[in-house]
């Protein structure tokens, strides 16, 4: 069953997407920021994270810069492909995030994208990482 942890400060949007995936089959973990996720990856390797640019005490930027760092000593760690969630426009957050340059963001996605386009994009990242 592939894993999947969702990076979000707002509640209704880390629950509706939980729900989405637990629904399709996936295990599914909850972190409402980077922090929290940080801490998730003790003893919870997703298969593809989903994560929110904005959020407080570690931002979506902030924590792919400590799980790049802590993949060094975890192996396991690294290469974990990611979706960015995010409100904002897309092409302005790519700019100005710099999330072109990592080859494990694999999408942008708007939050309210409809939920079988959203299914449909992370089965195809997860095929192409099997």
């Amino acid at each position: 069953m592939p894993r999947i942890l969702i990076i979000d400060d707002d509640y209704s949007v880390r629950v509706m997407f939980q729900y989405l995936f637990l629904d399709a089959g996936y295990e599914v973990k909850l972190a409402s920021n980077g922090q929290i996720a940080i801490n998730c990856l003790s003893d919870f390797v997703p298969d593809l994270m989903l994560i929110d640019i904005s959020m407080p005490i570690m931002t979506g930027p902030e924590f792919i810069k400590n799980l790049n760092n802590l993949a060094s000593s975890r192996p396991e760690l690294k290469g974990i492909p990611y979706i960015i969630l995010t409100g904002e426009n897309i092409s302005e957050s790519e700019r100005e995030f710099g999330f072109q340059k990592d080859i494990s963001c694999k999408f942008f996605l708007p939050k309210m994208t409809e939920h079988n386009s959203v299914l449909a994009l992370v089965k195809k990242v997860l095929n192409k990482t099997d």
